[in-house]
């Protein structure tokens, strides 16, 4: 199958001294594949109004219903009166629905009326701070390379580098046996990558023989990459499992080959074997063991200690034109929100001292009227510690903003202007400021942390941002006669099969027209990502990650800038999503104008 569906068209039974075709298998005399559609078109005899004449109004269904109003009689917006008497247009007629730029577009899953939001939030890594790629990637990785050093790993490992074109995000690390895996939103295994290299299909069914990744495994042995954070960790653990297979030969100590005796891992003796095979096809002898949870640990320990010492963030601000994106496109944003009326806060996992010169970089200079960037928030958190603060939270206290230092009077009663506190949770948060869930709108990058926890918690509306849509709509932009094509060979699989029911008993043979589907749609994958693909598709399979934006998140977009592009009062309409049986009614229409 494709990525799209085949389009949705009416049939009509053939006149009955035309040449029919018998039901069985199709003949491959040339002509056949439309003769029955020819012979129904021939009974679909209707004059029609053109979509083009109807929009441009040559042409007006007032003369063909007199005391009704078209679309060009209409007010704008239209009155009652004009609503009650108007001729609706047959959906094929309707002009094309307005939309915005894709690349500036706010797309929409569950309708959203910004007239309502009485609180706007942001967080600020990834969200509000952009971090440039791949230069912070890169500083990610080669700074976890030389803590690795630090802790015994090989100095040989420093000639590794960042590979920007290999990891995307909502992959399934396997701790165990050392895999990225992709999956779909069922928990089915649609790639398996084993360092650098793609295991095929019959490798990944002999590592996984139920070729699914269970939800009771995935907090236990697979670790999911789900934020821009964890691309350089990505990249590095597979480039380090390609080196140090070829190096060192990294093997599995039995130990921990006992406790996969499991359903979705190969027996002992296949993993001794695989060791053994890649022992007598290399010189070098491993000094010791290390199996692939130990390199995991390793790579994620060393990883969140250059976040949390300080190194890292040391570096950026010692850079930040390097590292961090500056727009005047900012100021403008928040300033209009301001003139709204509206309240916003900030709420970041960072500490003071780095969101204090982050936010200063970013914001002040521009507007006279704000003589600081905490000027533009009504409230500022740091340190919230998402996504507990969802939940239990911690301690409130103010920051001495002179210092950075906590102060010990906990805040218990209300936020003041211009102060800066750390901590807290979703219920003082409430509490304080009255705040109502669904009178919140939500802006972060986390599909877990900022995402899934708040509106789990207390329906916080939400608008997560995807800088990768980006890049995946400018490949489908670019791939458009990759999809077209795909569309006509979905068109051919699907009239080869027309008319054929129960009664048929030889089956067409179609394997040519599959070889054909399959070598497209890896064309258009590799147009994504040579080793993963799309971020949200494979084929006709939408992946995990996808399945959490579309359960979780109300809107999403790739720069939260977009927001520049709509008014504070617009109304954000979700697609009609249709069932597979609903698509064959005219209810089936795309009532989306963002």
């Amino acid at each position: 199958m494709s990525n799209y569906n085949t389009p949705s068209l009416e049939s009509a039974p053939g006149t009955p001294n035309s040449k029919q075709l018998n039901a069985g298998l199709r003949t491959s005399s040339s002509g056949l594949l439309m003769d029955k559609r020819r012979q129904e078109a021939e009974k679909l005899n209707n004059d029609k109004l053109s979509i083009e004449e109807v929009a441009e109004g040559k042409k007006s269904p007032t003369k063909l219903f007199p005391s009704h109003y078209s679309l060009n009689d209409l007010s704008n917006p239209p009155t009652d009166e004009e609503l009650t008497n108007y001729k609706d247009l047959p959906a094929s007629m309707l002009p094309p629905i307005h939309k915005r730029d894709p690349l500036k577009r706010i797309f929409v899953n569950r309708d959203l009326n910004l007239e309502r939001i009485e609180f706007f939030g942001f967080d600020m890594d990834y969200t509000l701070a952009v971090y440039n790629s791949p230069d912070f990637e890169e500083l990610a990785y080669d700074m976890v390379i030389d803590k690795l050093i630090q802790i015994g790993y090989p100095k040989s490992i420093k000639k590794l580098k960042y590979d920007p074109n290999f990891p995307i995000r909502g992959l399934f690390l396997d701790k165990e046996l050392g895999n990225l895996l992709k999956i779909d939103g069922f928990g089915n295994i649609i790639i398996c990558i084993h360092g650098k290299k793609a295991l095929t299909k019959a490798q990944t069914i002999e590592l996984y023989p139920s070729m699914r990744v269970h939800g009771d495994d995935i907090a236990k042995r697979f670790y999911l990459l789900n934020t821009l954070f964890t691309l350089p960790e990505a990249c590095l653990y597979s480039d380090l499992v390609d080196y140090l297979e070829s190096e060192s030969e990294l093997r599995l100590t039995e130990e921990l080959a006992d406790e996969q005796q499991q359903e979705n891992s190969p027996p002992l003796s296949t993993l001794n074997a695989q060791a053994a095979k890649k022992e007598s096809s290399h010189s070098k002898i491993s000094k010791g063991d290390l199996s692939y949870t130990n390199l995991f640990q390793d790579v994620r320990t060393t990883m969140d200690l250059v976040h949390n010492d300080g190194s890292l963030k040391s570096k950026v601000l010692d850079d930040l034109p390097r590292y961090i994106r500056k727009t005047p496109d900012m100021p403008v944003f928040f300033d209009r929100l301001r003139q709204n009326d509206s309240k916003v806060f900030l709420l970041t996992n960072s500490e003071f001292y780095y969101t204090n010169k982050v936010m200063s970089y970013m914001l002040d200079g521009f507007n006279d009227k704000y003589k600081s960037w905490r000027d533009y928030f009504d409230i500022v958190i740091v340190g919230a510690d998402k996504p507990r603060f969802f939940s239990e939270g911690t301690t409130m206290r103010e920051v001495d903003t002179a210092t950075g230092n906590l102060l010990i009077t906990n805040v218990k009663d209300r936020f003041e202007p211009g102060k800066v506190y750390n901590g807290g949770s979703l219920s003082l948060f409430q509490k304080l400021t009255g705040a109502k869930g669904s009178r919140v709108l939500y802006i972060g990058d986390h599909i877990f942390a900022d995402i899934i926890k708040s509106k789990k918690s207390h329906g916080w509306r939400n608008l997560l941002i995807v800088p990768e849509l980006q890049h995946e709509l400018q490949v489908l932009n670019e791939e458009k006669d990759t999809i077209i094509h795909l569309l006509n060979l979905e068109f051919i699989r699907a009239e080869i099969f027309r008319g054929l029911d129960s009664e048929s008993t030889q089956a067409p043979d179609i394997e040519v027209l599959h070889r054909h589907i399959k070598q497209n749609n890896e064309k258009l994958n590799r147009s994504y990502n040579k080793y993963f693909g799309s971020l949200f598709k494979t084929g006709s399979n939408t992946t995990f990650f996808s399945m959490q934006v579309q359960r979780y998140a109300d809107l999403y977009t790739s720069d939260y800038l977009n927001l520049l592009n709509y008014p504070l009062f617009y109304q954000f309409s979700a697609n009609i999503q249709n069932l597979p049986h609903e698509t064959v009614a005219a209810a089936s229409f795309d009532k989306s104008s963002n």
